[in-house]
């Protein structure tokens, strides 16, 4: 898991964990419970280890069975998983007493990156202006900061939408987009499951996984 997603051991560990809960969520809620992106690549791994999931987990450990179905896509279902997925997290602070994780369920961590590389451009911008205040007296001095601050602005302004691309891309690339759980990994946009006893929930779709852990219900 660790090395297909490009996470650290530790972040694996905790992504696995909150898989943990989101399946007892799942078990506890009458509506079930919708994962974040993160959670969902969990999900979606163990899914691929149909032996495990059928075999083991489901019955000997849920005692019930938790399948991931896609969803039916659309504007409807979309605004129905993302009023799903904000009563998930309701659900998990009341039942667990405890705020949830925001780089596991709410991409914090990734946030984090992009406010950090926009705090370093306006750095270097700031650092350019003030060279150019100070050799303004120089004309060819001035005339060539003044190319390169105009040059510097219109770099940023591109490379950030290429990076914007490739980010797009990355998620149309998405593994969820693949029959990667025997006919329970595959979707689309959002995804949801269900289990025997009648719980649900629905999710946006990321890929990749891990093992899982207990919980109850029947």
């Amino acid at each position: 898991m660790a090395k297909e997603e490009n996470w650290t051991e530790n972040f694996t560990k905790r992504a696995i964990e909150e898989y943990k809960k989101f399946v007892y969520l799942c078990c506890i809620l009458p509506k079930g419970a919708s994962p974040s992106e993160i959670v969902d690549k969990v999900w979606h791994m163990h899914l691929i280890y149909t032996q495990n999931y059928w075999e083991e987990f489901c019955p000997n450990i849920l005692q019930q069975k938790l399948h991931h179905h896609p969803s039916k896509g659309g504007p409807n279902e979309k605004e129905k998983h993302e009023n799903w997925f904000l009563e998930t997290l309701k659900n998990y602070e009341e039942i667990f007493q405890e705020k949830v994780p925001g780089e596991i369920w709410l991409n914090l961590a990734e946030n984090k990156r992009y406010e950090k590389t926009g705090k370093s451009w306006l750095k270097i911008l700031s650092f350019i202006s003030v060279v150019f205040i100070l050799s303004s007296c120089s004309d060819v001095m001035g005339n060539l900061l003044s190319i390169i601050f105009i040059l510097i602005p219109i770099i940023f302004l591109f490379v950030s939408f290429i990076s914007w691309i490739i980010n797009k891309n990355e998620e149309y690339k998405s593994p969820n987009k693949k029959d990667k759980g025997g006919g329970f990994g595959s979707c689309g946009g959002s995804s949801s499951c269900s289990s025997s006893s009648g719980s649900s929930c629905g999710s946006s779709c990321g890929g990749g996984c891990g093992g899982c852990g207990g919980c109850g219900g029947s």
